[in-house]
């Protein structure tokens, strides 16, 4: 039995801080596929920010996720696993400091399992 994603109405900070501290780690889907091994690199949260235009996520290592626009979160499944999927930015930006930086337009969503 599969269940059915739900949105929540919280901030989103508050929702992705919650997930963490049930689950402890987890993977990181971006709209181009997993961020590092899938199932195999998964990470810590280090904050949670709500800003004014979306939201900042940063994780192990000083990795840091920006979602920019109007941010929703969805509880759901991926793979069986618990996921939270976010969805509904008009830009994403995933970096690890200033070497590694893509930015994502409407592409899809990015997935947090773990």
């Amino acid at each position: 039995m599969t269940r059915k994603p739900w949105m929540t109405l919280s901030p989103p900070a508050h929702i992705v801080e919650r997930f963490f501290a049930k689950h402890g780690r987890a993977g990181l889907v971006l709209p181009d596929g997993w961020y590092g091994r899938p199932f195999d690199s998964l990470f810590a949260l280090t904050s949670a920010v709500d800003l004014p235009d979306g939201l900042k996520i940063e994780i192990e290592g000083g990795r840091e996720l920006i979602c920019e626009g109007n941010v929703t979160i969805v509880k759901t499944e991926f793979e069986k696993y618990p996921a939270l999927r976010i969805e509904g930015f008009k830009s994403g930006n995933p970096h690890d400091g200033v070497v590694d930086r893509q930015t994502y337009g409407e592409s899809g969503a990015v997935v947090l399992v773990s």
